[in-house]
């Protein structure tokens, strides 16, 4: 896994491990892995409510909330 980038599958697992069942506690799964200027670019697209909507617009972030859904 890179330190930069996460496939769907790996994140699925770091939210399994994590027993993901708040974002919080995906966020803090996803901390450990990546490095510190990422971070802040993901609390950056976080706290901005435009950038947000972009990202979970996206095909992939919906290929993952239906992956979550489905419980894979």
């Amino acid at each position: 896994m890179s330190k930069d980038n996460f496939s769907l599958e790996e994140l699925l697992r770091l939210a399994k491990a994590a027993n993901a069942k708040k974002p919080e506690d995906l966020l803090g799964a996803v901390q450990n892995k990546v490095s510190d200027d990422k971070m802040k670019e993901i609390r950056r697209i976080l706290g901005d409510k435009k950038a947000l909507e972009e990202l979970l617009s996206s095909e992939q972030a919906q290929k993952l909330m239906r992956q979550f859904r489905n419980g894979k």
